[in-house]
């Protein structure tokens, strides 16, 4: 690499400072939604504002509004059941959603349920060959809980994928109020590879030895 792009990476690390190179990016697009098997305490969407009223009722338009954009209390009932049996259909509500992009493992996803810190969903990571990854997670006491994908860099290689396309999330439980996984929404926030930031320290190191070497000179 020559001392003129090594300046260049330099320059761009101190324009830019490196918690700035992750990008998050929050869910543009709904596709697949289904109400499920478990119809919950009420026939048709729903969901509600944290702050307002709940269970509400939602037409297909609001429900998938709900889950787009940032967090803003706004959020989709995913009721649902545990123990689906292996090569069946996903029993609960569930929905897909996109960022605009496809992106890889070197990402972390980011999920926001209001309402109460003991349900459950099923998340479905959709690769660009069709295949998906699968997990289970129950939230905590914060709305927001984060997953490193870059544990699933070996699982997608053996799909045969080289990104993920779309997340699609699916109630495990029918807790709470406004029954099942509350949805407010989703994000992905791309990770700068570690080579990337090797670079860029090495970048500004190369400028502070030219800077040291003009002052000898």
């Amino acid at each position: 690499m020559t001392v003129r792009r090594l300046v260049a990476l330099a320059a761009l690390a101190a324009a830019l400072p490196l918690g700035a190179q992750a990008v998050e990016t929050f869910a543009t697009d709904t596709h697949t939604l289904l109400r499920g098997a478990v119809p919950g305490d009420m026939p048709g969407f729903y969901g509600g504002d944290l702050f307002g009223s709940f269970p509400a009722p939602f037409t297909e338009a609001e429900a998938r509004a709900a889950v787009l954009g940032g967090p803003d209390n706004i959020f989709l009932s995913l009721p649902g059941i545990d123990g689906t049996p292996p090569g069946e259909p996903f029993p609960g509500a569930y929905v897909e959603l996109s960022f605009g992009f496809d992106f890889g493992p070197n990402t972390l996803l980011n999920i926001w349920e209001l309402g109460d810190n003991q349900e459950s969903a099923q998340i479905f990571l959709w690769t660009n060959n069709g295949g998906n990854i699968q997990f289970d997670f129950t939230r905590g006491a914060s709305d927001l809980t984060s997953f490193d994908l870059s544990g699933y860099a070996g699982t997608l290689a053996l799909l045969g994928a080289t990104a993920f396309t779309k997340v699609g999330i699916g109630g495990l439980d029918e807790n709470g109020a406004s029954k099942g996984f509350d949805l407010d929404a989703m994000s992905v926030t791309a990770v700068p590879e570690p080579s990337t930031y090797a670079l860029l320290i090495s970048g500004l190191g190369v400028v502070g030895w030219l800077s040291r070497r003009r002052k000898v000179a």
